[in-house]
């Protein structure tokens, strides 16, 4: 029988923000080598998708990891964490940068506000998934692109066997070998240990492409990264309207 995808309550939502923060700083260098040390690749190219003159709004910027390779003359790094704010702000210089703590469900931004709406592995923790397609899309300009890269469960077969294996097996390892052991004994529990979750809950691509096409979003185009587990999606908001 094949496994349904679950919803994400809210309770398990603050959960996974919980061990976000818990994370702190050690964030960066788990992630890096737990996507096989790519994510400063996938992060550069994403960055290249954004014109020096465009008005950028990050969604789930965490430490800001990310934004801090944005060219953009105007950054918004927006994170349900004020935990993650604060350690980005020391980590970002210069008046580019400004920085909202809220949900994607829920922007509070004038439609039409920016140029460009980037999700980088923060997609999959919003809640309520077609409400945040439709928020990006009033906040972006007429011609505006979205683009989302975040994890994905492969398909059943050899590619899902290894990814379920290395999420719930070897990512929680590669935690505590990353991270000094004071702080892991005052965690009490493995922050990574419980992403599996955000990584079940996740549908097959076409959910996603549909989603964004019933939000009004036209050009959607995506594609694969590592081991069909990891993917960019992108669309634009229409510039004119019907």
């Amino acid at each position: 029988m094949t496994e349904m995808p679950q919803p994400m309550d809210e309770d398990s939502w603050r959960g996974i923000i919980e061990a976000l923060e818990n994370l702190l700083p050690y964030y960066e260098r788990t992630n890096i080598v737990n996507t096989w040390f790519l994510l400063p690749l996938w992060r550069r190219e994403l960055s290249g998708r954004v014109a020096r003159d465009d008005s950028v709004l990050e969604i789930g910027s965490g430490p800001g990891g990310l934004a801090v390779l944005l060219k953009a003359r105007r950054v918004v790094c927006l994170d349900p964490s004020r935990e993650m704010l604060a350690y980005a702000r020391n980590k970002l210089d210069g008046g580019r940068y400004r920085f909202a703590s809220a949900l994607a469900e829920r922007l509070p931004f004038a439609d039409a506000a920016f140029d460009s709406v980037l999700c980088s592995f923060s997609f999959r923790d919003f809640m309520d998934k077609p409400l945040a397609f439709s928020e990006m899309l009033r906040v972006l300009k007429p011609g505006g692109k979205l683009h989302i890269l975040e994890l994905l469960r492969p398909d059943p077969g050899w590619r899902r066997a290894f990814m379920d294996a290395w999420i719930d097996k070897a990512v929680p390892v590669i935690a505590r070998m990353l991270v000094p052991r004071d702080a892991m004994a005052a965690w009490g529990v493995n922050p990574y240990s419980s992403f599996g979750m955000t990584y079940r809950a996740m549908s097959p691509i076409g959910e996603y492409v549909s989603m964004a096409a019933e939000a009004g979003f036209e050009d959607i185009r995506y594609r694969f990264l590592g081991l069909k587990s990891v993917f960019h999606l992108q669309g634009a908001r229409p510039r004119t309207t019907s």
